[in-house]
Order: structure tokens, then sequence, then C-alpha cells
């Protein structure tokens, strides 16, 4: 009985190993669609920004759906890096370009409307 309980264990392990190993992770399974945009464990989505030549991020805020998110995104993006920015929705998005430097709180400003705006 003891060789049959050596031999049935080492059998469930490789059967273990080999299920675990093939299986990918679950956050390797959803793909980033949006740049800017990551979804909470609750399922909110969030956006922010990296400030240019800075360490810093620009919080953006928090939406219930990935597009608004982005859209938020967008609109900081072209606060901050004007036309030559790369959207995540290029035809859609608003041309906004400001003439001059924003504030943190104007991009959050600008961000929150345009993702309500839509």
């Amino acid at each position: 009985m003891v060789k049959t309980e050596h031999k049935i264990q080492p059998h469930l392990s490789k059967q273990m190993a080999s299920s675990s190993s093939s299986s990918p992770p679950p956050s390797s399974l959803c793909k980033k669609k949006y740049k800017g945009v990551r979804m909470r464990s609750w399922g909110s989505w969030v956006s922010e920004i990296r400030a240019p030549n800075q360490k810093t991020r620009i919080w953006l805020g928090s939406y219930s759906t990935p597009e608004a998110a982005a859209r938020a995104y967008d609109a900081a993006l072209l606060c901050l890096k004007g036309s030559s920015a790369n959207l995540n929705f290029p035809l859609t998005s608003s041309h906004y370009v400001p003439d001059t430097i924003m504030s943190p709180k104007s991009i959050q400003r600008v961000a929150a409307a345009a993702a309500n705006s839509f």
C-alpha cells in the first residue's frame, strides 16, 4: 500500500505541474487596448499620464468605461505634446491644442471634460 501511494503522488504532481505550466496567467489573457489606461481590481478604469521630462504622473481620473479613460488620456496628451501626439482615437478626438504650457490641474480639467463629452 505504501508503494501505491508513492506511485500515485508523483503522477499527480506531474499532472498538476503540466496543467499549471500550460495555462497562461490571467493577466496575460487581457490585451492592453488603450495607452494610459488600466483597470482597477474592482472594475473601474483609470487614466494617468507621465509629465514630459519628469518622473511624476498626472492623475486624469477614474471612469466607468475604458473608452472614457482613453479620451481623457488623449486630451491630456494633446495638451502636453500638441499635434504631434500619438492618440488612442486620432480621428474622433477633439483637436484642442493649447498655445501655452498648462498646469497639471488645467490638464486634469480638460481631460475630464473630454471624457464626459462622449
